[in-house]
């Protein structure tokens, strides 16, 4: 079916949380083609060995925008970032509520201080630290995440969370290798690898590029995240930031104390990630993206760097079929290294 068929597009209106401005679509980015293309090889794959079996369970699922830019673009090209949609109104009375992950477990911070000063603190620690970002040509980044496909057949949507491990190696020039691993639940992983030459990808900022100095860094970060999103674009912009390249400890430092700046910045506490790693979390309250939410970043508390980000719907969750409060997204990083190989 072709992904854009209007009466897709109108049915999806419908159920996405978010208001549709056809003025900020923009073409799916690269790590968002590579991550299509290894679930729809993954569903393919095991639809042939499987074609008598039972068939899957139905959840509703929302857009993630850090895979995607354009909400119905994702739908209706067939992959969702992780999170979770709504009851359509077309779907059946059998329809289950979504299930979502279990809530990290945090603790009180002993001492009782604020989360500026607890970051501050730490990225004084951490610029003295020796640099430990690797050698090469090749920004290597290795992150764990959800993502889900989706099947639209007539008026009926099936839907189901995926996790995917992507790993992408990038040039300055433009070339490199993008990995993608589909985790499914009960399945063998299955990994979809792209080969890119010069100019075959792009990054948000060049690789080696981000000050660790704060006011340029500031300045860097608020080209692509302008403050007038809120308070909370500075967590996505550092998590753009991590997706996007090794960061040497000076890096690391300002991000941490750009992070301070943030206003109505909240000390979480104490946490294990979802690799179990110990780390110190902070987070803000924001409905910028549609819904309340609570955006959360976990940073190793010996090298600085962001081991975790998670998303929690906190007091409603609008359309969406899930239970308050709802984890509706995390992204784990698993390592970031330069390197002259990509492998």
């Amino acid at each position: 079916m072709s992904p854009d068929r209007p009466d897709v597009v109108a049915l999806l209106a419908a159920v996405n949380p978010v208001p549709h401005d056809p003025g900020t679509d923009r073409t799916l980015d690269m790590r968002a083609r590579a991550d299509l293309a290894a679930i729809l090889t993954s569903l393919r794959d095991e639809e042939s060995s499987h074609a008598q079996g039972p068939p899957l369970s139905t959840k509703r699922h929302w857009c993630r925008r850090a895979v995607v830019a354009g909400a119905v673009a994702v739908v209706t090209a067939g992959v969702l970032g992780a999170g979770m949609m709504g009851r359509a109104p077309w779907a059946g009375p059998d329809t289950a509520r979504a299930a979502t992950p279990a809530a990290l477990t945090y603790r009180p911070v002993p001492g009782g201080a604020d989360a500026p000063t607890m970051l501050r603190t730490l990225a004084a620690q951490v610029r003295q630290l020796p640099r430990d970002d690797g050698h090469g040509r090749y920004a290597n980044v290795t992150v764990r995440e959800w993502s889900l496909w989706t099947r639209v057949d007539g008026r009926q949507v099936t839907s189901e969370v995926v996790p995917l491990e992507r790993r992408s190696w990038i040039a300055d020039d433009g070339s490199g290798r993008l990995s993608t691993t589909v985790l499914r639940p009960g399945a063998s992983p299955r990994t979809t690898t792209a080969v890119y030459g010069p100019g075959g990808l792009s990054m948000m900022w060049p690789a080696g590029s981000l000050s660790g100095d704060s006011r340029t860094l500031a300045e860097q970060l608020g080209r692509g995240h302008p403050a007038g999103n809120g308070p909370a674009e500075r967590l996505v912009a550092i998590e753009d930031a991590y997706q996007a390249m090794p960061l040497e400890p000076s890096v690391r430092a300002a991000l941490l104390r750009y992070l301070a700046d943030t206003p109505g910045l909240l000390l979480t506490g104490q946490v294990s990630d979802r690799v179990g790693r110990p780390g110190l979390a902070v987070s803000i309250d924001s409905d910028y993206s549609g819904l309340p939410t609570r955006y959360t970043l976990i940073f190793d508390t010996t090298t600085g760097a962001l081991i975790d980000s998670e998303e929690t719907l906190t007091s409603s969750a609008g359309k969406l079929n899930v239970t308050i409060p709802a984890v509706i997204s995390y992204t784990v990083f698993l390592g970031s290294r330069y390197t002259s190989r990509t492998e």
